[in-house]
């Protein structure tokens, strides 16, 4: 006796799009994070033109529908992607298809791939993915038991050999009027009049009434159906075996019986007469012992070996694209466990205008790259200096060989860090208190108030960075005309200084519905309109602050380390503003006695990324911060009513006046009067004192 020939099947070769990896990245980046739980996805294959078993993945696999498209099929199937390496090498890969299989044989034990027919082809991916290198280490599976095996009775022939031609175009009509749904497996009969009948598998196959499927039934006229995605004549593509698996097992009166399988192949779209075959397959005589099979499928690498395959995207990938991944790498993972309601959009989409491009500037300038702001505007007027580059982190040696201008190279150094940004310089004077403009430079300096006017309007926030006091004033007053967001640093030898202005309330806020400060729990809470600027403490204007200083006064001398730790501060005082609700309305809070101070301020309420104080002010000396918070000064000499209005109803020419003395806005804000009314008391004191009779 002859050993049986048993039918060979054509396994599928994974072919996977780039653009399967950049979706699973960023879904595992931004939705599951830590969630290495199976997700269903979807692949496809076609029968049109086929030179290769071809099983696709690419972007649109992880759609919740699948688009159907002609002559393209859906193949069902999963992906685990797990989060550690370790777990990927040491994961059980036949517990894996196992489990798969189990869910194989729930949908045909279930009669579910009876009215969904797709479902009988179906695929599995085990993954890692180095989301930092762009690596993704994968396993492609075809799940399907080891048993039954099936009995090929006679060679495959070509359809043409076995229908009139008739006949052909009467199941081609037949064929293409179907979705790809209906056409991936179904069943049609064949008469003496060369006519064909289209059945859905739930038909003529019932999943509860197993016994009675095909019974009495003329095998010579039926017909079971598929579209084969195998080139190859002689062989039957993968999706077949789970067809006649599935048959096996619904329809106990087919087993030990011969049956004629029609494996339907597309030429140029339009036809299936050329390369279509007829398969002649007998069935086994025994149901599949479900609970001992094994279950089959890997598919082997490229070696033919069965290990993972690594798919590296790093020298695909252009490179602005692999710095844009990686620049929000790190803030997209914090997002998975720390801080899952972070808004990095609302972070990318703010306008940060730095004045100073100097050693706070580069520190700023880098923390904000880090928290993914994406546009960053310097304006310094300086040239880099050899003194620089050690301190300022954005500044080279050759830079200063070149005496560069600082506000340009600055940009520029952003933008190789990350050319994603919108890096820009500006090369600008700021116009100060107390600094007269001559005659020959007032168009110069015209035109760099229309410059600053300008950047201050159009941006979203402002650092004040610079070396002086006074050249803050003219950003500050800009600032709080049109009510932006102002971070200030300040550097002392080992000190400094943080703060956020206050909002300003002056015609945004109507007067009725003014905010006012209150007292909760032993602590004042300053509404952010309330809070007061950098001149708010100041009873003086601001004046030439480097007039008869020696180098070491005129330069800020600090220990180097207190420019990062201010820098930092600075950026993230933004950041935590920016996550709040209230953004720059949001409230500050002091204690208002000595009694359990940090109890108390253990007790303020938080913002997303913790409490947002009105100021910081540090010492390297004790390595100890503080966090003052006062109110907005009425007569301020750079954020007050007063002084808005005369801006905007004289502008240049009040600035002007003010270049020329600073002394105007001591009369203007009404400094001068508290000023006078102290002198004139320490006069009647004195007085008293050198005069006295009393004895």
């Amino acid at each position: 006796m002859s050993e049986p020939n048993y039918f060979q099947f054509q396994p599928f070769s994974s072919f996977v799009s780039p653009t399967f990896w950049h979706k699973l990245a960023e879904l595992k980046i931004d939705v599951d994070r830590l969630n290495d739980a199976r997700k269903s996805i979807n692949a496809f294959y076609t029968n049109s033109d086929v030179t290769h078993c071809l099983l696709e993945t690419d972007a649109t696999s992880f759609n919740s529908e699948f688009a159907s498209r002609p002559n393209i099929y859906q193949c069902h199937g999963a992906i685990v992607n797990k989060n550690k390496i370790e777990d990927f090498k040491s994961c059980d890969k036949l517990a894996l298809i196992g489990d798969e299989g189990r869910l194989i044989w729930n949908d045909i034990t279930s009669g579910a791939c009876l009215e969904k027919p797709s479902l009988l082809s179906r695929f599995f991916i085990f993954s890692f993915g180095d989301l930092k290198a762009f690596n993704y280490y994968y396993y492609f599976a075809y799940p399907c038991p080891s048993t039954p095996i099936f009995e090929k009775i006679d060679e495959p022939k070509p359809i043409t050999n076995v229908f009139s031609s008739a006949s052909l175009q009467a199941l081609s009509k037949l064929y293409f009027s179907l979705s790809s749904e209906e056409r991936s497996f179904f069943i049609v009969t064949h008469n003496d009049a060369d006519q064909f009948n289209y059945l859905r598998l739930s038909e003529k196959i019932s999943a509860d009434k197993k016994d009675d499927n095909f019974i009495d039934a003329n095998l010579d006229e039926i017909y079971f159906c598929f579209s084969d995605p195998c080139p190859m004549a002689e062989y039957g593509g993968w999706p077949l075996r789970l067809f006649l698996l599935m048959l096996t097992h619904l329809c106990p009166n087919l087993r030990e019986k011969t049956i004629k399988i029609l494996s339907l192949r597309v030429k140029k779209s339009v036809s299936i007469e050329i390369n279509s075959m007829l398969f002649t397959v007998k069935l086994p005589a025994n149901d599949v012992d479900i609970d001992n099979v094994k279950w089959i499928g890997w598919e082997p690498n490229e070696q033919g070996k069965y290990l993972p395959r690594c798919a590296s995207l790093a020298s695909s990938m252009d490179p602005h694209k692999l710095a844009e991944s990686g620049v929000y790498l790190n803030l997209k993972l914090m997002k998975w466990r720390l801080l899952p309601t972070l808004d990095l959009n609302r972070i990318s989409k703010v306008k940060c205008l730095l004045f100073g491009a100097g050693t706070l500037g580069c520190s700023v300038a880098r923390n904000l790259m880090a928290w993914g702001i994406q546009h960053i505007t310097f304006l310094d007027s300086g040239h880099v200096s050899f003194s620089n580059p050690v301190r300022q982190s954005l500044f080279t040696y050759k830079d200063a060989e070149g005496k560069k201008e600082k506000a340009k190279t600055a940009a520029f150094r952003v933008n190789e860090i990350h050319p994603g940004i919108v890096a820009k310089g500006h090369n600008v004077h700021i116009p100060m208190p107390g600094y007269p403009i001559g005659e020959s430079l007032k168009k110069q300096t015209t035109e760099a108030l229309k410059t600053i006017e300008e950047l201050v309007e159009s941006h979203d926030v402002i650092f004040m960075l610079t070396d002086s006091r006074e050249s803050r004033w003219l950003p500050t007053m800009l600032a709080a005309t049109h009510d932006k967001i102002v971070i200030n640093a300040a550097l002392g030898f080992d000190s400094y200084l943080v703060m956020r202005h206050g909002c300003n309330p002056l015609e945004n806020v109507n007067t009725a519905e003014q905010s006012t400060s209150s007292i909760i729990d032993g602590l004042k809470c300053i509404p952010g309109d309330k809070l007061g600027c950098y001149f708010c403490n100041d009873i003086t204007a601001p004046g030439d602050s480097m007039k008869d200083r020696t180098l070491d006064q005129q330069c800020t001398v600090t220990r180097p380390a207190v420019s990062n730790i201010a820098g930092g501060l600075a950026a993230e005082l933004l950041i935590s503003m920016i996550q709040h609700p209230q953004r720059s309305m949001c409230p500050a809070y002091i204690s208002i006695n000595n009694h359990d101070v940090h109890l108390q301020m253990k007790s303020i309420p938080e913002g997303l990324l913790g409490i947002i104080p009105h100021s910081i002010r540090g010492s390297l000396s004790n390595f100890e911060n503080i966090l003052p918070a006062t109110e907005r000064f009425s007569q301020c000499v750079a954020c007050s009513k007063k002084i808005i209005d005369e801006y905007r109803a004289r502008g240049h020419e009040f600035l002007f006046e003010v270049f020329e003395s600073s002394k105007c806005l001591e009369e203007l804000s009404g400094i001068s009067e508290i000023l006078n009314a102290q002198h004139e008391e320490v006069l009647e004191f004195d007085e008293g004192s050198d005069f006295d009779t009393s004895d």
